[in-house]
């Protein structure tokens, strides 16, 4: 396999992978906080280390898009 046809299928399992934790971490907060922020983190370093190693867009994006997710599930001092 060449180097294209393995940047794809990593950015294609990142956005799919990406997308349902932010669902899933988004959903499960109400009960458990720290398995959601564990959920949101592991893809969020994920992309962060492919942008550092392919920089390309969609791993920007999508570390983007799961670090507004964060705030959602950043357990409070109240909670």
């Amino acid at each position: 396999m060449n180097s294209e046809t393995i940047l794809f299928i990593l950015t294609t399992v990142m956005e799919l992978a990406s997308l349902l934790c932010a669902w899933l971490g988004v959903r499960r907060a109400r009960t458990n906080r720290k398995q959601a922020l564990a959920i949101i983190g592991v893809p969020l370093v994920v992309n962060v280390i492919l942008y550092s190693i392919y920089r390309t867009t969609p791993f920007f994006y999508l570390g983007v898009v799961l670090l507004i997710c964060l705030p959602f599930v950043w357990p409070r001092k109240s909670a």
